[in-house]
C-alpha cells in the first residue's frame, strides 16, 4: 500500500503543476490576443517602400549632379578649343 500512496502523492502534484501550467497559457493566450487587437488598430506602415522610394530618390538626385556636371565639363572643352585660335584669328592650321 506504500507504493499506492507514494503514486498518489505523485498525481496529486502532477494535477497542480498541470493547472499552474493551464493557468499560464491563459494568460498568455490573453495578452497575445490584446496584442493582437492593438495591432489591427494601428496603421501599418510598409518600410520596404519608404526604404525603395529613398533609394529612388538618392539615384535621382546622384543622376542629376552628373548631369550637371557633364555639362560643365563639355562647356569647358568647347571653350579651350574656341581659344586656340592662331595668331591671325583662323582656327584652322
Amino acid at each position: 500500500m506504500g507504493r499506492a500512496i507514494d503514486m498518489e502523492k505523485d498525481i496529486d502534484m502532477l494535477k497542480m503543476k498541470v493547472e499552474k501550467l493551464e493557468n499560464t497559457v491563459r494568460g498568455m493566450t490573453h495578452t497575445i490576443d490584446e496584442i493582437d487587437e492593438k495591432a489591427s488598430k494601428t496603421k501599418k506602415v510598409d518600410l520596404v517602400d519608404d526604404v525603395k522610394t529613398e533609394e529612388e530618390d538618392v539615384k535621382k538626385e546622384t543622376d542629376n549632379k552628373t548631369s550637371s556636371n557633364s555639362g560643365k565639363r563639355s562647356n569647358a572643352k568647347n571653350r579651350n578649343s574656341k581659344g586656340k585660335t592662331d595668331s591671325d584669328g583662323d582656327s584652322s592650321k
